[in-house]
Parts: C-alpha cells; sequence; structure tokens
C-alpha cells in the first residue's frame, strides 16, 4: 500500500519543482516521437524492391514482436528501471533508423523493423508509469496525472506533425535515406534528456519477490471483477478503435477516389486529433452520466459514419472525431487503472494492458483485412462500429452504477 507522502513546501514552490523535474521527460517524450523517416517510409520501400507480400511480412514481423515484448518490458521495468527502459528504446530507435537508412534490400529492412518494435515495446507503459510514480513522490496523490500524461501525449502528436513536415521536407530537397539518418541526432537528445531525468524509487521495495510471483500479482490485479477490469477493457477497446483509424483509415479515402492532395489534409487531420484528445482528457471528467452517453453516442455515430457515408470529407471528420474521444477517454481510464496499482508492479501491469491490446490488434487486422478485400471496406468498417459499441456500452453500464 503506498502512503501519501508529506511535502510541508508552498502549493507554488512544489507546483515549480514538479515542472523542473518533468521536463527532462518532456523533452524525452517529444524528440522520441520525431521519426523522420515515417512520412516517407513506403516511398522508400518501393526502391527496396517491396511488395504487397513484402509489406505484409513486414507487418507481421512487427505486429507480432510487440505483443511479446510488452509484458517482459514491463516487469523489466518495474524490478530494475524505468529510465533504463526508455534509454533502451531511444538505443533502439537509433539503430532501427541506422539499419533503415543503410538498407538496400528486403532483408535488411526488415531487421531494422524488428528495432523499432523493440522500440515500441519498451515505451509502451513506461511514460505512464514514471510519470505517475513522479507524481506520488512530488505531491503524494497522482490527481494530476491525466492532466500531465495529456501534455506528453500532446508532446507525441506534436512531434509527429513536425516529422510529417520535415521528414517529407529532407526527402525532397535531399533524398528518403537521409531521413533515416537525420533521426538518429534526435535519439540521441532523448537519451541526453533521460540521463538528467530523476528516476522515482517507488517501486523499489526492500522485499524483492520472484518472477513467477509478480506476473500472478499482476494478473490477479489485471482480471479481478469489477471496477480494474471494466477499466481493462475499456482500455483494450479504445486502443483497438486507435489502432483500427491510424493503421486502415487511408483505406476509406482510397475507397472513395480521394484527390492525392487530400491524403496529406486527412493524416494532418488525425495526427491533430490526437493532440486535441490529449488536451479534451485534462478537462473531462466523465462523471456525469450525461457526459459518459454524450461521448458514447458521438463515438458511434462517428463510427457509422465509415460505413454509410460516401463522402471523404465526413469520413475524414469522422475518423478525426473517434481519434480524439478515443484518446480522451483512453487517457481517462489510464489514469484509473494507475490509481488502482502499487508502484512495485505499475508498469508490468500497464504493459500488459499493451500487450493484450497488440494481441487484440493483430487478430483484428487480419479479419479486418479478410473482410475489406471480398467484401470492400465499407462493410469491414462494421467491425469498426462493433468495437465503438462495445466501448460505448462498457462506459455507460458503469456511469450508471
Amino acid at each position: 500500500m503506498q502512503l501519501p507522502l508529506t511535502n510541508h513546501t508552498p502549493w507554488t514552490s512544489r507546483s515549480q519543482a514538479l515542472r523542473t523535474r518533468l521536463l527532462p521527460l518532456y523533452i524525452a517524450a517529444f524528440s522520441q516521437g520525431l521519426v523522420l523517416w515515417a512520412p516517407i517510409e513506403k516511398v522508400f520501400l518501393r526502391s527496396l524492391g517491396f511488395d504487397q507480400a513484402t509489406l505484409g511480412l513486414m507487418a507481421a514481423c512487427y505486429s507480432s514482436l510487440i505483443p511479446l515484448l510488452d509484458l517482459s518490458s514491463g516487469l523489466l521495468a518495474d524490478r530494475w528501471s524505468r529510465k533504463g527502459i526508455l534509454m533502451l528504446a531511444s538505443l533502439a530507435a537509433m539503430i532501427n533508423a541506422l539499419l533503415g537508412g543503410l538498407s538496400y534490400n528486403v532483408p535488411t529492412y526488415l531487421v531494422s523493423t524488428l528495432f523499432f518494435g523493440v522500440a515500441v515495446a519498451l515505451v509502451s507503459g513506461t511514460y505512464e508509469s514514471i510519470l505517475y510514480d513522479t507524481l506520488l513522490e512530488e505531491t503524494g496523490h497522482g490527481l494530476a496525472f491525466a492532466q500531465r500524461l495529456s501534455q506528453v501525449k500532446l508532446l507525441n502528436s506534436l512531434a509527429l506533425l513536425l516529422s510529417a513536415l520535415a521528414g517529407g521536407l529532407v526527402a525532397v530537397l535531399l533524398s528518403p535515406r537521409l531521413a533515416y539518418f537525420a533521426t538518429i541526432p534526435l535519439g540521441i537528445i532523448s537519451l541526453g534528456a533521460l540521463l538528467t531525468f530523476q528516476e522515482p524509487h517507488l517501486h523499489h521495495t526492500e522485499k524483492r519477490t520472484s518472477f513467477v510471483s509478480h506476473v500472478r500479482t499482476i494478473s490477479q490485479i489485471l482480471f479481478q471483477r469489477g471496477k480494474i477490469l471494466r477499466t481493462v477493457s475499456i482500455l483494450l477497446a479504445t486502443s483497438l478503435l486507435l489502432s483500427a483509424v491510424f493503421e486502415f483509415g487511408p483505406l476509406w479515402q482510397l475507397a472513395l477516389a480521394a484527390p492525392v492532395g487530400l491524403y496529406g489534409v486527412a493524416n494532418a487531420a488525425v495526427l491533430s486529433a490526437g493532440g486535441a484528445g490529449s488536451w479534451l482528457a485534462a478537462r473531462l471528467t466523465l462523471a456525469k452520466p450525461a457526459s459518459v452517453v454524450g461521448m458514447a453516442g458521438l463515438l458511434v455515430a462517428s463510427s457509422l459514419a465509415l460505413v454509410v457515408v460516401r463522402s471523404a470529407v465526413i469520413v475524414i471528420l469522422a475518423q478525426g472525431v473517434l481519434v480524439a474521444g478515443g484518446v480522451a477517454v483512453n487517457t481517462i481510464f489510464t489514469r484509473m487503472l494507475h490509481d488502482s496499482l502499487p508502484s512495485e508492479v505499475r508498469a508490468g501491469a500497464a504493459s500488459g494492458v499493451g500487450a493484450l491490446s497488440s494481441l487484440a490488434f493483430v487478430l483484428f487486422a487480419l479479419l479486418f483485412g479478410v473482410i475489406s478485400q471480398h467484401a470492400g471496406i465499407f462493410h469491414a468498417g462494421w467491425m469498426v462500429v462493433g468495437v465503438t459499441l462495445l466501448a460505448g456500452a462498457l462506459l455507460v453500464k458503469g456511469a450508471h452504477r
């Protein structure tokens, strides 16, 4: 059990100290989000000889690796160092960029993709865990967690937008390959920022439990009936919704024969919606049944637009609403999850939820691909409606308890 930490310093002094302590973490999160090669990857892959089959193989390698590493990295973060895990993520991202830039054929690029999967898995659940424990050390509670986590996510959305602009500029003015090499210094910046960060140590207990006991404790927490299981279910549903929109969103523009110029607008709109959702999460409580029903209804209505509307502009707007609402709800319930977690298993439990989300998306993506290929994207869109209905039902059910 975690006891509130006593702190008699004035509120303004504590607030300033918290901002100063979190600044390196914000810099690291922003730097790790600057992936300059992301917007030009498909063009670069075409020059290496990738076709639809090898693109599918790359996606399979990447998707299958993340769940395997997600839980193990969370356990290691609990038992060793969360800052250390984030630094390893920066190193993996740098190796990924280096190998990607040096690739001249399909096999070498596939190897580089594995390192990107490692970086994604190491980050999963780690930022939120280290952020929550820092708040506990500085303030004695996690009341500001949703606000602080939304700031981290907002920085990540901003970094993705800047990456899309800067990466495309580097590719046009110089070469797509240089966009990979230009990403490496950004990893160095994140490493330097993390080195200066003062890591909280609430997860270090005097009595070290066994690995098996650690895993058993996490599973007992995540799958116990009641509030936590509902929270985990909503996190899984919203994560699945967000992954579906980010991964398959452009297929709607393709099916509607949208102008090429609209693809960039759609990408910017979806990325901006993620930032808007982060901003909304810090101001939305979902404490009143009316607000919960309103959010659930908005998400379901937006998902229905993906299957009944044939306007590219409206579809893009609907995708933006789904992302904004999904990010907001996911952030709020992430705070609820961490409110229920002891520090010594915080990262492992959060990464466990991430691993379950990744596994669910692999199954979702396989079925979605089959349906969209044989019946079309609008029929496959009913899978998105189903996930949104599940998330909405869980939200409304919890609000009326």
